[in-house]
């Protein structure tokens, strides 16, 4: 168990997991609802999604080893609770599986989890230093499973409300990384990450990361369109909440841009993200 265990933290399977129902959700839009999806491909999907994550979160920590040995001294690798050759294979064979099933897929479900392999490797081996452009990546592989699962449903014929879904979270998860810069702000400039807060101060990341967070309000209010009648109470009452936290944590960003507000901000777009995927799966 204590094998297993420390996998399961090197992996951080939660974050699967996640990735996992967000695949099932864009999966339900991209068929038209949850009693539409056929079940086998929903769930050679979800295993897709957990095996990149995994293999992706295990080559982060082995690209940062050397870091971790001073920020993150309880990590599995660091710990050596497992060894560097076990991690990088593990790593190899998360991303091998993951890729050998999305091929049995179709080409679209495909081509998305290559794009995930290759975005999420460039992010671990040099994009993570990059600062914005590592913002872009991260955002960007949050977001793609509600896509990814939409083409596993529905192929090329993707419903628009998929495209709404999958534009949402990104926009929410690039405004919550750069939020996430201002917070780390000490310790990424001594790391050299060239985060906006380290190159243009916190005042600029502010209300850069407050954009974002309205963009995604904005669109997920334009989202009510595209919602079918029957799901639409649950929708709206799922996502005010969302929105009304994203609201309150751009204000209190642009009132106050310091560490603590952006800390507080932090934790509260988390559980905003949390309710605003539950919203998209009551009105898949």
């Amino acid at each position: 168990m204590g094998k297993l265990s420390a996998f399961l933290r090197l992996a951080r399977i939660e974050h699967g997991v996640m990735a996992a129902f967000a695949t099932a959700v864009g999966c339900a839009v991209g068929a038209g609802g949850w009693f539409s999806v056929e079940a086998y491909r929903l769930m050679v999907a979800a295993v897709v999604t957990v095996a990149v994550e995994i293999g992706l979160f295990v080559f982060n920590d082995i690209f940062n080893l050397e870091e971790d040995k001073v920020n993150a001294p309880e990590r599995p690798l660091v710990k050596g609770e497992v060894s560097l050759k076990e991690a990088v294979a593990a790593g190899a064979l998360s991303l091998a599986l993951g890729s050998a099933l999305a091929a049995t897929l179709g080409l679209l479900p495909f081509l998305l989890a290559m794009l995930a392999v290759s975005t999420g490797m460039a992010y671990n081996a040099r994009l993570k230093r990059a600062g914005f452009p590592g913002n872009v990546v991260v955002a960007l592989d949050t977001a793609l499973p509600f896509l990814f699962g939409a083409t596993v449903a529905s192929g090329a014929r993707v419903p628009i409300l998929a495209y709404m879904f999958t534009l949402t979270a990104f926009l929410a998860t690039l405004g919550r990384e750069i939020l996430k810069g201002i917070v780390d702000l000490e310790g990424d400039r001594r790391a050299g990450i060239r985060t906006v807060a380290v190159m243009r101060g916190v005042t600029l990341a502010a209300k850069l990361s407050s954009t974002m967070l309205l963009s995604a309000i904005s669109l997920s209010i334009v989202a009510l369109v595209f919602v079918k009648e029957s799901a639409l109470l649950a929708y709206t009452t799922l996502v005010s909440v969302t929105d009304a936290l994203f609201a309150y944590v751009s204000a209190a960003l642009l009132l106050r841009s310091d560490k603590a507000t952006a800390e507080r901000g932090r934790r509260k777009t988390l559980i905003a993200m949390f309710t605003g995927t539950l919203a998209f799966a009551a009105a898949a």
